[in-house]
């Protein structure tokens, strides 16, 4: 999150004071003339002044006001969007969000944030985030960083979470049950159609998913299918709607089906 620290207002204060001696400047040696060239002068900078205050001072302004007073709430990530504003070299995402404030209530809402560059995918379709909301307006929603990144990371000798055993259980069966079909299952092509993060990161930040899927086997009609499983941190990007991945399933059962890492 960008702050406006003491330099950035210092140098706005220095563009201001600028332009104001640049307009007198112009006034007193151009006399009548000046004016339009003023009026001219005012309009470009009042212009552009609008525009950096709507897509950046704005929004830096607002998320450091609701870090301070805004009302705490959970938001689930339904997409990600490229907004086409890049600040030194990180990109500025639009996050769609499914709010859920403390009253239970659930709504969608949008909220601009930057990437860094070093981890792009910090945000993905299906991780549940902290946010904080606008009291007055319930739309005006930013993400709450003083809560720190969600987490769940676990090894298999300890999981920091409550249901701890819980999910290291449902991991080691699950791993038993793709084992099996690994070896004896049918190999095909499917289409991810959905992506959703399941709460919890396996040995680090690899995300534990399940992911909805178009499978197309050979000489067989598609079908659609689930799979769980955990991917690694650097190839999250692969495994979004849309991406095509080979799969293996079980020619009895389709609705076992596991992700083919070969």
């Amino acid at each position: 999150m960008l702050k406006m620290n003491t330099g950035a207002w210092i140098g706005i204060g220095a563009g201001i004071a600028g332009i104001l001696i640049a307009i007198i400047a112009v006034i007193t040696t151009m006399g009548s003339s000046g004016i339009y060239i003023t009026l001219g002068i005012c309009a470009l900078f009042g212009g552009m002044g609008f525009l950096f205050y709507k897509l950046f001072f704005g929004p830096m302004i607002n998320a450091a006001r609701l870090q301070k007073n805004g009302l705490p709430g959970k938001a689930k990530i339904l997409d990600v969007k490229d907004t086409g504003v890049t600040i030194n070299n990180n990109p500025q995402v639009k996050l769609i969000l499914e709010v859920k404030n403390n009253f239970g209530q659930v709504y969608n809402a949008e909220s601009r944030v930057l990437v860094s560059r070093i981890n792009p995918n910090a945000y993905m379709p299906g991780m549940e985030i902290p946010v904080k909301i606008d009291p007055k307006n319930e739309k005006n929603v930013v993400i709450d960083f003083s809560a720190g990144r969600p987490s769940a990371s676990f090894a298999s000798a300890s999981i920091a979470q409550p249901n701890a055993a819980a999910l290291q259980a449902e991991l080691e069966q699950l791993q038993k049950d793709n084992d099996a079909i690994s070896q004896s299952g049918k190999p095909a092509r499917a289409i991810i159609k959905k992506y959703t993060w399941l709460g919890a990161y396996v040995n680090g930040n690899n995300p534990y998913v399940e992911l909805e899927m178009e499978v197309l086997p050979e000489n067989m009609a598609s079908f659609s299918s689930k799979a769980k499983g955990v991917i690694s941190e650097a190839s999250v990007n692969k495994f979004q709607p849309g991406s095509e991945i080979s799969v293996k399933y079980d020619f009895y059962d389709n609705s076992k089906i596991v992700i083919d890492h070969s």
